[in-house]
């Protein structure tokens, strides 16, 4: 223990276990059945540490809460829910929302009230991709847009108290 090289090798460990804590937590890539739940990213609530500036908007967790319910833990601790038709309305596809002028293309009345996802995907470490029970598959959501999403969800929400 006071060799040399037995500092050599305390120091070394101290420095690895430094990196490891710096370290950003990330989801693995993953395809989630929705409805079996097979394939569902990890929850790591261990993960959670004050985040360094910018980095509020990495998930470090996926969960179904229940069949309507889409929760995403953020890397600052923060937890979103998500309806799932809102997250279905919410996008903004070129199907969806017109692409020059932003107008919304699909009247909220003709989703569904019961439409769910049968799939989600990841997609790279920005996002995660939809396929929905309507047989509507071509958007995605950031995580940046989903994060603000949220925000604004629980702003109106102390609105309305």
């Amino acid at each position: 223990p006071t060799s040399v090289s037995s500092r050599v090798y305390v120091t070394i460990a101290a420095a690895l276990v430094a990196q490891l804590h710096a370290a950003v937590a990330t989801l693995k890539p993953f395809v989630w059945q929705w409805d079996s739940n097979d394939g569902a990213p990890a929850w790591l609530e261990n993960a959670v540490r004050p985040a360094p500036a910018g980095a509020h908007n990495t998930p470090i967790g996926l969960l179904r809460r229940d069949p309507r319910t889409l929760s995403i833990l953020w890397e600052d601790g923060h937890r979103d829910d998500f309806d799932v038709r809102d997250l279905r309305l919410a996008c903004h596809c070129a199907l969806c929302v017109e692409e020059m002028s932003g107008r919304k293309l699909r009247d909220p009345q003709t989703v569904r009230a019961d439409v769910s996802p049968r799939q989600i995907v990841s997609v790279g470490n920005y996002a995660i991709g939809f396929d929905w029970n309507d047989g509507h598959n071509s958007g995605i959501h950031s995580f940046n847009d989903l994060r603000a999403m949220g925000e604004r969800a629980a702003a109106q929400s102390v609105e309305n108290v």
